[in-house]
């Protein structure tokens, strides 16, 4: 019997051209094989359905059921989701990388608009309200590192100098807490790296749900 034929594989670019969407789907199917190596091969009800709506909103994009009848449904929904994870971990490491920048560089910056903050007080040019702007490391609710960024209104040049202290106020502690962001932001890193060359698991563990969406779209 004569192997199915497949269609030549969409890239991302291609993917994304057909429908924008698939870029969000890209990261969050990206996201969650980062869950599911972190969680040993497991992920839970609510990635569970979300990994489906991210399946099942791709092979509608990309129209799954309508290719021609020889073509092996089964192969081409997995390399799309291949591509698409790949694509989405791709764009990870690029956000990872540049908030990793960003934040190597974030006392530096503090101390700048700290410096702004004094020349606003001193100039006989500026004219108020005048605004200082300047983004450090808190914890949020939920205990996680998240960059912070505060806009201070100055109304003349008493609150402008004191807006300088503002900017510079807890620095030893915004400082610990920078670094500590520095090595969780290395630990993402590390993890999408480890995710990235098990995607080939994370493909193989999605055949069930490759072929549930396979038939719930035709």
């Amino acid at each position: 019997m004569p192997r199915k034929k497949t269609q030549k594989a969409l890239t991302l670019k291609a993917m994304l051209t057909i429908a924008p969407e698939l870029d969000q789907v890209s990261r969050e199917l990206a996201s969650l094989a980062v869950a599911q190596l972190a969680q040993e091969g497991h992920l839970g009800v609510r990635q569970g359905e979300q990994l489906r709506r991210a399946v099942a909103t791709a092979g509608d994009a990309l129209a799954w059921t309508s290719v021609t009848g020889d073509t092996d449904l089964v192969l081409k929904a997995s390399t799309d989701v291949l591509t698409l994870t790949k694509g989405g971990a791709k764009a990870m490491a690029r956000d990872l990388a540049e908030e990793l920048a960003s934040k190597k560089t974030e006392m530096a910056r503090i101390d700048k608009s700290s410096e702004y903050a004094v020349k606003l007080a001193e100039s006989t040019k500026t004219t108020y309200p005048a605004e200082v702007t300047f983004s450090y490391t808190v914890r949020d609710a939920f205990g996680d590192l998240i960059t912070k960024t505060e806009v201070l209104v100055v109304n003349d040049e008493a609150e402008a100098m004191s807006a300088s202290g503002t900017v510079l106020r807890n620095i030893t502690g915004r400082t610990k807490l920078k670094d500590l962001m520095i090595i969780d932001i290395q630990q993402k890193q590390a993890h999408l790296e480890a995710t990235t060359k098990a995607l080939p698991d994370f493909l193989r563990s999605l055949q069930a749900l490759l072929n549930e969406v396979i038939a719930n779209l035709q």
